[in-house]
């Protein structure tokens, strides 16, 4: 009877430590997912306040006609102009720092609030011939003389709270959102003149 027993025990504890080892490999793989699901949500809410941010500045340059100087104003205290050229208020860089809620920090930043700075905005602004600008459309732009403005607009993770100047070439990992925008500046051939 007692070898009966302790054959009955080793099967128990055979057993049981089979389902702890089961249940161990479940909850690694459980927490496993709760952190791959944390960083995916962090990810999400990155990537909708920089889009959210994208197209804030994208209607503001629309509603202030491409003017650099017009926006940086709009934006007085959130915004610095690193590159403008005197003879083109129009053209430059407008550069805006975000804390980890994206919301502005001012600037000039006093106390170190630069220092909490984790997402940069930058607007890069340039006046090219519109034929330039609007080649890849399907729109006739034959009657389109003289320049448009084009700006891109991209949102950066800081690393090492370096400021950037230029929007980084594609697939730079530091690129969370990008897009272009752009304004005639030009003027539209009369139809009446062609006849």
């Amino acid at each position: 009877m007692n070898k009966e027993m302790h054959s009955k025990t080793s099967l128990f504890l055979m057993e049981l430590i089979i389902a702890i080892l089961f249940f161990s490999i479940s909850g690694a793989i459980c927490v496993q997912l709760f952190v791959q699901s944390h960083s995916l949500s962090e990810a999400s809410v990155e990537m909708n306040n920089s889009i959210l941010w994208t197209q804030n500045i994208s209607e503001v340059f629309y509603g202030k006609y491409g003017s650099l100087k017009e926006i940086s104003d709009f934006f007085l205290d959130s915004s610095i102009v690193l590159v403008s050229y005197e003879n083109n208020p129009e053209v430059g860089t407008l550069v805006m720092f975000f804390d980890e809620d994206f919301e502005l920090i001012s600037y000039p930043a006093g106390n170190g609030a630069l220092d909490n700075a984790k997402y940069e905005l930058l607007l890069c602004i340039s006046e090219l011939p519109s034929s330039e600008v609007y080649s890849d459309t399907s729109a006739d732009t034959s009657r389109m003389k003289g320049n448009a403005l084009l700006g891109e607009i991209a949102i950066l993770k800081m690393e090492d709270s370096t400021i950037i100047d230029q929007i980084p070439k594609d697939n730079d990992s530091r690129v969370i959102s990008d897009r272009y925008v752009d304004f005639y500046i030009g003027t539209m051939e009369d139809s009446t003149d062609e006849a």
